[in-house]
C-alpha cells in the first residue's frame, strides 16, 4: 500500500490513503479504488496504451505536488499542515459512498444532488437518536438512494412521517437481498413466509390438493405478489430501521471517539453489504425448497 498511498485516482481525482480499496490497470499500471474502475469497467487511462503510457507515480495532467509552508512553531512542534481538502475528517477515505459523492458534486454548483449530498453530512443526532452522517456510512452503498429514503423517513410532512420509498431489488429478490444487506433475522422471517405456502401445500393430501387446488394456487400467488410489493413500497423504511438499531448498538460498544474518522470508519466496515451473506441467502432459499420438495415426493409418493 505504501507504494500508492497519497497518489491519486485517475477517475475520482482523490488520494488513496492505506485503507483504500485499490484495482491496478493490468496494462499500464494505473491504481483506481475499486469503486470506481467498475463503474466506467476499464482504465480511466486506456486511450494512452496506444501510445506506450506507463504510471510511474503520477498521472499524466497531475501537476508536481507542492509541499505547503509550515509555520516555524508548527515545525519546531512538528506538527503537520491541515490538509485544504474542504472534505477532510468528513468522509472515510476510498469507501464507495465516499466517491459515489465526490463524483456526483464535481458535476457543477446547479447538479440536482448537491442538496441531498450536503445533506450526508450532517453530523446531528435526530429524533431516532442517530445522525444522517451515521446511516449513511453504515449502509456504505448507494449513498444517494438510502441518503434520500433515509432523509424522508426522518423528516415529516404535514405533521405525518413518511415509511413508504421504492425499491426495485428488495422485493424481486427477497430474500437474498435481505442476507446481502446483513439483516439476516428479517431475511430468515421472509424466507419462511415464502415457504408457507408451499409447505401447505406439501403436507395436504392428494383429495385436498384436487379440490381446492386452483384455489390454493390463487391464494398462494397473491400472498408472494403481496409480499413482494409490500417489500419494493417499504423494504427501504425497514432496512432503515435495521441501521437505527444497528448504529445504536454499535455505538455504546465502540470504545474510541464516536465522532473521529475511525468510528466512521468502523461503522461502514459493520454494515457494508456482504455477498458472502447473499451466497448464504441464495443457499437457504435453494435447501429450503429442496426440504419442501422431499416432503412432497415423502407424502405423495414418486409417481
Amino acid at each position: 500500500m505504501t507504494r500508492f498511498e497519497n497518489k491519486l485516482c485517475p477517475i475520482c481525482r482523490t488520494r488513496f490513503n492505506e485503507k483504500a480499496d485499490i484495482v491496478v490497470c493490468p496494462i499500464c499500471g494505473t491504481p483506481h479504488h475499486r469503486a470506481c474502475y467498475s463503474i466506467k469497467n476499464k482504465c480511466a487511462l486506456e486511450e494512452l496504451h496506444e501510445k506506450g503510457w506507463n504510471w510511474n507515480g503520477r498521472l499524466p495532467d497531475e501537476e508536481p505536488e507542492k509541499t505547503a509552508p509550515q509555520s516555524d512553531a508548527a515545525a519546531a512542534a512538528n506538527i503537520e499542515p491541515q490538509s485544504e481538502d474542504p472534505h477532510h475528517a468528513e468522509y472515510p477515505s476510498g469507501t464507495p459512498y465516499e466517491q459515489e459523492q465526490r463524483m456526483f458534486e464535481e458535476l457543477g454548483e446547479e447538479n440536482p444532488f448537491k442538496e441531498i449530498f450536503g445533506t450526508l453530512r450532517d453530523r446531528e443526532i435526530g429524533e431516532d437518536g442517530v445522525s444522517m452522517h451515521e446511516l449513511v456510512a453504515y449502509s456504505a452503498t448507494s449513498a444517494y438512494h438510502y441518503g434520500k429514503s433515509f432523509n424522508i423517513f426522518r423528516n415529516k410532512t404535514d405533521g405525518k412521517k413518511h415509511r413508504a420509498s421504492f425499491n426495485f431489488c428488495s422485493g424481486i429478490f427477497a430474500p437474498i437481498f435481505q442476507f446481502y444487506r446483513r439483516m439476516n433475522v428479517f431475511g430468515i422471517l421472509v424466507l419462511l413466509i415464502q415457504l408457507v405456502p408451499q409447505l401447505i401445500s406439501a403436507g395436504a393430501s392428494e383429495q385436498f390438493i384436487k379440490a381446492n387446488g386452483v384455489a390454493l394456487n390463487l391464494a398462494f400467488n397473491l400472498i408472494q405478489i403481496g409480499l413482494t410489493v409490500v417489500l419494493c413500497v417499504f423494504g427501504d423504511y425497514i432496512y432503515y430501521r435495521h441501521c437505527v438499531k444497528r448504529i445504536t448498538k454499535f455505538r455504546k460498544c465502540y470504545e474510541g471517539d464516536t465522532k473521529s474518522d475511525d468510528y466512521y470508519m468502523a461503522l461502514y466496515e459493520n454494515g457494508k453489504p456482504t455477498f458472502a451473506g447473499a451466497a448464504l441467502g441464495m443457499l437457504a432459499t435453494v435447501f429450503a425448497e429442496a426440504c419442501v420438495f422431499a416432503l412432497k415426493m415423502f407424502n405423495g409418493g414418486i409417481m
